[in-house]
């Protein structure tokens, strides 16, 4: 199957209540910063996480009918193929994702969608920026060495709604790391390992309903919708 259908097929959208847990972990700025979920899906999980903030809100999303829902909602929305999407480097303050859970399928080796799609959209937070990541427990191993390297303040929880729990899903809760306190080999490698303990790890402490120490987005509102554009859509203008 070809990678657009294998998108769709993945989509395994975020239970209301666990969008309102995952607010609950933000602290917003009284000024507008950019944020954006490139698998918006129909926008309803990333409209409750940044509802009442001063987020520009934008999206990412293969599905035409999804894309109506999410733009419905009053978000800014790309229809395409994120992983077609150029963004500017370092021009989120937030990022919400909840990508595909299946495998890439490539001509030298097959990557799991989440690695890709981490990878992909990861290096558009900006330093000091926040990543919400949703995967499923057991993959958090293969995007270890990705987080550990380009992330710090990283917490690891469990969600505990049905449908999450049918998943195996977990939050991921990151600080893009500012390039001055990069790591060095020995230390990137035990943070690597330290969360890849943790895709083995039972009972992860669930995610709380209110946080002891939020994330602070901070403001950030360089990026306009025009920064970012689909090498597919682009093809077909021309």
């Amino acid at each position: 199957m070809r990678n657009a259908g294998r998108l769709k097929l993945g989509f395994y959208p975020l239970p209301h209540r666990e969008a309102q847990r995952l607010r609950a972990h933000l602290a917003f700025p009284e000024e507008p910063f950019a944020a954006l979920d490139p698998c918006i899906g129909d926008g309803t999980a990333f409209h409750t996480i940044v509802a009442q903030s001063p987020a520009l809100p934008y999206g990412i999303e293969l599905d035409a009918y999804r894309t109506q829902q999410a733009r419905a909602l009053g978000i800014d929305v790309v229809h395409g193929n994120a992983l077609e999407v150029q963004c500017r480097v370092d021009s989120l303050a937030f990022v919400y994702l909840n990508p595909p859970y299946d495998f890439e399928v490539g001509k030298t080796e097959n990557q799991r969608m989440e690695l890709v799609f981490l990878r992909h959209t990861g290096r558009w937070v900006m330093p000091g920026g926040v990543l919400f990541l949703i995967i499923p427990q057991r993959q958090l191993a293969e995007c270890a060495r990705t987080l550990a390297e380009h992330f710090e303040n990283i917490r690891v929880h469990r969600l505990t709604a049905p449908e999450s729990v049918k998943y195996n899903q977990i939050a991921v809760l990151a600080v893009r790391r500012k390039r001055q306190n990069r790591l060095r080999d020995e230390m990137l490698a035990a943070h690597a390992q330290q969360q890849e303990q943790l895709s083995e790890q039972e009972k992860l402490p669930p995610l709380p309903e209110t946080a002891e120490i939020p994330y602070r987005v901070p403001r950030h509102c360089r990026l306009r919708l025009s920064t970012m554009a689909s090498r597919s859509t682009r093809s077909k203008t021309r």
